[in-house]
């Protein structure tokens, strides 16, 4: 799990609308990886529960990753 910077509507007035930053599980943060084109994710780091303790995309919990990391 890691908690990245990103790119939302960027239409939006407000910076924090532009780029939120949420978790994401590391499935999901590779699968931005592999798409052709603009990233998604614009910077990503240590895993912060603040920002929620499941994967803002897919919906896996932090625990269901770790649990995965173990087997």
């Amino acid at each position: 799990m890691k908690t990245c910077i990103v790119s939302g509507d960027l239409s939006s007035g407000s910076g924090a609308e532009q780029n939120k930053p949420v978790n994401l599980c590391d499935d999901c943060v590779a699968d931005d990886g592999q798409k052709s084109g603009r990233l998604v994710i614009r910077y990503d780091k240590e895993y912060n529960p603040d920002y929620g303790e499941t994967c803002a995309w897919c919906g896996r919990t932090a625990e269901e990753e770790a649990q995965a990391w173990a087997e």
